[in-house]
């Protein structure tokens, strides 16, 4: 019997919580204070002028003179790719081109044949000249015919022709060859240049960030083999659509290092993107510390919030008292239409509506 008074009583208070706990309601008032308006961003660290170094041709990685930290100048050897079939090509270009280049000479086989017809066809020219104006004289004096002075005068007319037309004959020849060897020059240039690319080099100085390749990998056309940094480190943020617009150059920006996250370091806007990053799916906006930390490093990861603006003295409430977009719920049960202002993720600026005198209640979620 005793046992059964016991539990009865248990029940009764156990009730008696619940109810308790039931009509229990979270109350506050507006108060005065100065807000921030803040958006967040995630991002990284990279560095000024910090670039990828690609493979221009497919093939096996023979050498990787580098490694992550190093130091290096401009047109250093990053890596090289194996090149043997490039080699041949150049060297069977050179060959054509060797070749070419004794057919333009002055001594080539081509242009001595016609050069022979040439002196050939100068001598017979002028045998057929002293004929024709010894045919003349003759003919002024009456002791030829008119029929061997024209003979002569044909003669002479064709040997004329014949060497003008072997002259051309040999312009025209050393000026193909002389094409055909620019052409073949070209061609040596060609390979030589796409021989280059089978040597990855620096465009300018600075710190091997990572490198992505080993010595005897097969690597393909536009894969990165390397990553260089220099210049001075910059913060990158990634800022979504709804908020682009609120940012400006020269804004304060806190940033929290995930390899420092104990410590908030200031910095301020510094460039934005006018583009939207489709692959971020986001836009690019960029800042710059206003002291450096003492170790950073490039990619490393962070969270900011870029400060857009501020409030002094406003009325707020704490945001999560809102009811809806423009409502709060008073302790004597109304529902209470208010103006709201700035607001943030803990206060909401309260511009008409409510009083400090006035007591809200949080809404049940």
């Amino acid at each position: 019997m005793k046992h059964n008074r016991i539990t009865s009583l248990g029940c009764m208070l156990l009730v008696i919580m619940l109810l308790s706990s039931c009509n229990s309601k979270e109350t506050t008032s507006p108060i005065r204070k100065n807000i921030e308006d803040a958006i967040f961003a995630s991002g990284y660290i990279e560095q000024e002028n910090q670039y990828t170094v690609s493979a221009s041709a497919d093939g096996i990685l023979t050498t990787i003179p580098v490694s992550e930290g190093d130091i290096i100048t401009s047109n250093t050897t990053i890596a090289v790719i194996k090149s043997d079939v490039q080699n041949n090509q150049v060297a069977d270009a050179m060959a054509v081109y060797n070749d070419a280049l004794n057919n333009a000479s002055e001594n080539a086989s081509q242009l001595q044949q016609i050069q022979t017809k040439i002196n050939q066809a100068r001598e017979q020219l002028a045998l057929d000249k002293a004929n024709y104006e010894r045919y003349k004289d003759l003919r002024v004096k009456n002791t030829v015919s008119q029929l061997d002075f024209e003979k002569a005068e044909l003669q002479y007319n064709a040997s004329q022709n014949n060497l003008l037309v072997l002259q051309n004959n040999y312009k025209e020849a050393a000026s193909d060859l002389k094409l055909n060897e620019k052409r073949s020059l070209v061609q040596v240039n060609t390979q030589k240049a796409m021989l280059d690319d089978y040597r990855l080099t620096t465009s300018i100085s600075g710190r091997v960030i990572n490198v992505f390749k080993k010595q005897g990998e097969l690597i393909r056309k536009g894969e990165a083999v390397a990553e260089i940094g220099s210049g001075a480190f910059i913060i990158k943020l990634f800022v979504a659509e709804d908020d682009i617009k609120k940012v400006n150059l020269e804004q304060a920006v806190a940033v929290h290092l995930n390899t420092n996250p104990d410590k908030v370091f200031n910095a301020k806007v510094s460039k934005i993107y006018p583009s939207f990053n489709t692959t971020e799916q986001s836009y690019v906006v960029e800042a710059k510390f206003d002291q450096l930390p003492e170790k950073i490093f490039s990619g490393s990861q962070l969270q900011a919030n870029i400060e857009t603006g501020s409030s002094k003295n406003v009325l707020v409430i704490p945001s999560s008292y809102m009811l809806r977009e423009s409502y709060v719920l008073l302790n004597s049960g109304e529902e209470r239409k208010v103006v709201a202002g700035r607001k943030n993720i803990d206060w909401t600026e309260v511009i008409s509506g409510i009083t400090e005198q006035d007591i809200i209640e949080k809404p049940k979620k």
